[in-house]
Order: structure tokens, then sequence, then C-alpha cells
């Protein structure tokens, strides 16, 4: 699935681009991975909640 974003700050997209750098990754690539640990960061959080009650 392709996503297109428009009127990106371009302070926002040179943090974006040395982020990526430095992390040896083209920006699509880091995008993607940041926009996927984004997806699924309320599902973690909740299941490492669920973790400490148990071993609470």
């Amino acid at each position: 699935m392709d996503i297109f974003l428009r009127n990106i700050d371009p302070v926002a997209m040179q943090k974006v681009d040395e982020l990526a750098k430095e992390n040896e990754m083209f920006r699509q690539q880091f995008l993607k991975e940041q926009f996927e640990v984004l997806a699924f960061f309320d599902e973690q959080v909740a299941r490492e909640k669920r973790l400490e009650a148990i071993i609470d």
C-alpha cells in the first residue's frame, strides 16, 4: 500500500533525513519502519501492562 504526504514541515523532513542517515537507511525505509512501530505501539503497551500485572 502506498501513502503520499504533502505539506510536511521542512525542518521535520530534515530531521527525518538525519535520523535515517544515522541508522544507515533510506528515508522511505526509515519512515516505513516508524509508521509500522506507531501502528502497533498501543497494542505493545497494553501487552506490557498485562505482563507486568501477571508478574506482580
